[in-house]
């Protein structure tokens, strides 16, 4: 169990299950390579074990020591966190423009798959069996995308309104 404050003041915690706060980040390539390795893999199971397979060796969890992702529902920020480091926080990422009309091109950045504690609760009360890939083909909006340096995040909401983070570090 865990505790984060946040610089807006909020505290964040994994202490009520499932977490507000919490969040698992893949590259999108990470979810298709599970599918293709093995097709009826469940949800449950990519949600809480792929980052830890031998074959994801480039994937977005993939650091010198495992990350976690905090999401402040307060002021929207993220948070990558060191768990083993006592909490070092590596990277903070900050809405800078919300809800904006723009034209992104996006077949330039790289899209990741946002999965919540709460989404995954409430996804897998109705259906524990769910397989990863009958998420993917019912999953919706929003999207998201990250650049190469991966220091801007995409995120794409209905009617072409984008939500735009940056990295504060």
């Amino acid at each position: 169990m865990a505790r984060l404050g946040c610089k807006c003041g909020a505290e964040m915690t994994n202490t009520i299950s499932p977490s507000k706060n919490r969040l698992n980040i893949y590259y999108m390539k990470e979810a298709l390579d599970a599918i293709n390795s093995n097709p009826q893999i469940r949800l449950w199971d990519f949600y809480t074990g792929w980052d830890e397979k031998n074959s994801c060796n480039n994937n977005f969890l993939d650091r010198e020591e495992p990350v976690e992702y905090w999401f402040c529902t307060n002021c929207r920020r993220v948070y990558e966190v060191q768990a083993k480091s006592c909490g070092k926080i590596t990277r903070v990422y900050c809405v800078s423009e919300e809800n904006h009309s723009i034209d992104t091109d996006y077949s330039s950045l790289t899209e990741l798959l946002v999965l919540t504690d709460v989404e995954m609760d409430q996804i897998l009360s109705k259906n524990e069996k769910m397989t990863l890939q009958e998420y993917m083909t019912q999953r919706k909006d929003p999207k998201v995308f990250i650049t190469a340096d991966e220091r801007t995040v995409y995120v794409k909401i209905e009617n072409n309104k984008t939500m735009i983070y940056h990295c504060e570090n």
